[in-house]
């Protein structure tokens, strides 16, 4: 069947990332080394706020909560940290104009309201170059749970079979897969062009 909507990942995908960015503003913040707070960062926590059960405060907590005690991290702090794992817009976004005069072209990311609202929407323009955004937060499920590319494809009013999804991360492609979407595992802008190139 051909393929008529596209679903893309940000991070990793459209936005270039860096975790180390964030560790080193929060040791410095805090005199505690990379690799401490690398191990104590609570993920648990930061799963649930990407599907929107902690609100912003809740998180920030949870991580000051999770450092060895006592810890000097302050919120303030903590979210410049955060803030500072976006760094730049990939060459794919080049292609989302392009790709939206064929296709309905979609966002579909696990992330966060902080990252959206304070990042994305303020120092970058390629979701003005897509039909609708599909947020991990919003859907109260994250990749790769199943149910988030459920209700994408319905919100959408797509099929798995005339869909496309891309992402960096292959246990999220292969959840796609399974479910009957077409995928591109993404690595690189080259290997992406290359890969749409061949869409039916």
């Amino acid at each position: 069947m051909v393929i008529k909507h596209i679903f893309f990942d940000i991070g990793g995908v459209l936005l270039e990332i860096d975790h180390v960015r964030s560790l080193q503003y929060w040791s410095d913040c805090t005199d505690l080394s990379i690799d401490v707070i690398k191990d104590h960062f609570p993920y648990e926590a930061h799963e649930q706020y990407e599907i929107g059960k902690l609100t912003d405060h809740e998180f920030s907590q949870a991580m000051k909560d999770a450092l060895p005690q006592p810890n000097c991290l302050k919120e303030d702090d903590f979210w410049r940290g955060w803030n500072k794992l976006i760094v730049a817009e990939t060459e794919t976004v080049k292609l989302l104009p392009l790709l939206k005069q064929s296709y309905n072209v979609y966002l579909l990311s696990n992330t966060n309201p902080r990252h959206i609202k304070h990042e994305v929407d303020k120092r970058f323009s390629f979701q003005k170059n897509v039909d609708r955004a599909f947020y991990s937060f919003d859907l109260g499920c994250r990749k790769p749970d199943a149910a988030i590319y459920l209700k994408a494809l319905e919100l959408a009013g797509a099929k798995p079979e005339d869909s496309l999804f891309i992402d960096d991360v292959i246990i999220n492609v292969d959840t796609a897969r399974f479910l009957g979407i077409k995928t591109i595992h993404y690595k690189n802008p080259q290997n992406l062009y290359d890969e749409l190139r061949n869409l039916p």
